[in-house]
């Protein structure tokens, strides 16, 4: 049965070395590369084995979003590759695509017994990685992003490709500082693989349908393990107690506002069915609604994983405590909050949506 391999990427140029790299690695792979033009709403399509192009094609685009394109040709393109019955499938996503809602559209093909689910690879500059992690760039200002409306920071996408990642590689060696910082990024903490030490072999062990489920999920995120060293350093902080709303705004700048990385889970006392999600990089902040508490099966609890460059990781501590309800809040009970205003339905819905 096919086996299909994601690669993720930011840098053109290390998307199509990697990709490149495999179709020469793998004997019989075939390429499925897909770009898009949110200007003129065009959808590309190239699939290519070793022997040159098979397919260049452009398709209409309602919306520029990955949403779309993985609807709308992506996920077609793959199944008609699969009626050839190749080895291996190498997916290249659009630049600046996140891996996960293209690992659970491949994970539905695979129930249906079409297709093996490999292994994620994260294509990364070596060189830029710092800034372009630690960097306050958007999207827009690299003209990656999705349309005019993409407000995405590139360090949030760049984190999120490295941690859904099986695999970082990059063109070489890369400096200390920069290794650090992905190896506390990368959940398993590997260090990354210059792009001519990787074994494409170790790409196509099927991913389970748990792992495919729990990628990119905030409710499981962790420290690498990685130990603290050239000025990068990783934080967990963890309560059962919520956090008090109008303290965790205040308190939002040393949780996420500096260089760095921050993903996790809170809740209100608010909504305390809800579970909030939290995610920082690049100076930037975005909060929402990921499910219920019931839903996840889990007590509530509020926990971030903090990772720095430079700065002193003693501040996202006392910023977290400073946020979290104290003793005699919680002796007033939940109940105390009902009805009460919380000014965080732009960004968490209205409560009576996520109760």
């Amino acid at each position: 049965m096919t086996t299909v391999i994601t690669c993720a990427a930011v840098n053109e140029s290390m998307r199509s070395t990697v990709t490149g790299g495999l179709l020469l690695d793998i004997p019989g792979a075939v390429l499925v590369r897909h770009d898009i033009d949110p200007d003129a709403g065009i959808l590309r399509r190239v699939i290519a084995d070793g022997n040159g192009v098979i397919d260049d094609r452009s398709i209409p685009l309602a919306h520029a979003c990955l949403g779309c394109a993985l609807r709308e040709d992506i996920i077609p393109a793959i199944r008609e590759v699969l009626m050839r019955r190749p080895e291996v499938i190498v997916l290249a996503l659009p630049l600046s695509a996140e891996p996960v809602p293209a690992l659970r559209a491949l994970a539905e093909l695979a129930e249906e017994g079409m297709c093996k689910v490999g292994r994620v690879v994260a294509a990364v500059d070596g060189e830029e990685v710092m800034w372009d992690l630690c960097g306050d760039d958007l999207l827009s200002e690299r003209d990656l992003g999705f349309g005019a409306d993409d407000d995405r920071a590139l360090g949030e996408v760049l984190a999120r490709q490295i941690e859904c990642a099986d695999v970082v590689v990059t063109a070489g060696p890369v400096a200390q500082a920069e290794e650090t910082v992905l190896r506390h990024m990368h959940p398993g903490g590997a260090a990354p693989v210059p792009v001519c030490e990787l074994q494409a072999s170790s790409l196509l062990d099927p991913l389970p349908q748990e792992e495919v489920e729990h990628r990119g999920d905030p409710l499981v995120a962790a420290p690498s393990g990685v130990a603290d060293a050239h000025g990068v350093w990783t934080v967990e902080l963890s309560s059962w107690r919520p956090c008090h709303p109008d303290r965790l705004r205040e308190n939002f700048e040393g949780l996420g506002g500096t260089p760095g990385r921050g993903r996790g889970v809170f809740w209100l006392p608010t909504r305390p069915e809800a579970v909030c999600q939290f995610d920082s990089a690049g100076g930037q902040i975005s909060i929402g609604t990921h499910m219920t508490w019931q839903e996840a099966g889990v007590d509530p609890v509020t926990r971030l994983v903090i990772t720095g460059v430079d700065g002193d990781p003693t501040e996202a501590q006392a910023a977290f405590e400073a946020a979290l309800l104290t003793d005699a809040e919680l002796a007033a009970g939940l109940n105390s909050w009902a009805g009460r205003p919380d000014d965080y339905d732009p960004w968490l819905g209205e409560r009576r949506d996520v109760a």
